[in-house]
């Protein structure tokens, strides 16, 4: 099945860019993976064009990486480059946790319980994709209750990054119900106005995650390999 774009709206390039974004985020293009560009011609039914200057974009936010007599590869995240992607997000998140709890109305509280119980059932149902959109759209809640747009944009870059390894991270046994109680415990506080509790509940939450993405370095790191993308990604919207 082909993602053909429309042909209305965003220039095809910025659709192209949010599909093939989304298809890496979502871990159907997976670390190392090398990506055809007449493939993805085909897929998303563009000019070869189109791809490249969407691929260059992807390139730019470090999503993709161009390999010498290869052509472009998924990112291969190092276990140097995750540590410091881990500390930003901490920093990041950890203050936007603390605004969030000195500027959180009740509705953004109830959103961020909303969200955090849809966490538990996917986690329960075993949704590893719905995990992943779930998660993704309590961090845009937590930071909407920050008010701070700066972070919004510097930690959606760090979190698309970060995302390349949430393939293994959510693949260890236990880790979705931990998460929901760790974060559980962050609206607890934003919810009792507790700002230094909400910070420092947040950078547990990242160090955490941290800690497993690490050992999955340890134990199993991601292949580097080129072998080239050869089933067509599920539909998603531009």
């Amino acid at each position: 099945m082909t993602i053909p774009l429309r042909r209305e709206a965003a220039p095809l390039r910025a659709q192209a860019v949010a599909v093939l974004r989304q298809q890496i985020v979502s871990g159907a293009y997976r670390p190392g993976e090398r990506l055809v560009e007449k493939r993805l011609e085909q897929d998303l039914g563009v000019s070869r064009t189109v791809i490249r200057e969407a691929l260059r974009q992807l390139e730019s936010q470090q999503l993709i990486t161009l390999k010498p007599n290869v052509g472009p590869i998924v990112t291969v995240l190092t276990a140097e480059n995750a540590t410091h992607l881990y500390q930003v997000r901490a920093a990041l998140e950890g203050t936007a946790a603390r605004l969030a709890a000195e500027h959180a109305t009740a509705e953004d509280v109830s959103s961020l319980r909303a969200l955090i119980e849809r966490f538990r059932v996917a986690g329960e149902s075993g949704e590893p994709e719905r995990l992943v959109t779930t998660k993704d759209e309590f961090y845009a809640a937590l930071v909407a209750a920050a008010g701070n747009p700066v972070i919004e944009e510097m930690l959606g870059n760090v979190q698309a990054r970060i995302s390349l390894l949430r393939a293994y991270t959510l693949e260890v046994p236990g880790r979705a119900t931990q998460s929901h109680a760790e974060l559980s415990a962050v609206i607890d506080a934003i919810e009792a106005r507790h700002p230094d509790l909400a910070e420092s509940r947040t950078r547990e939450h990242v160090r955490a995650a941290q800690a497993i993405a690490l050992t999955h370095f340890a134990e199993a790191p991601p292949a580097a390999g080129a072998a080239p993308h050869t089933t067509t990604p599920p539909e998603a919207t531009a």
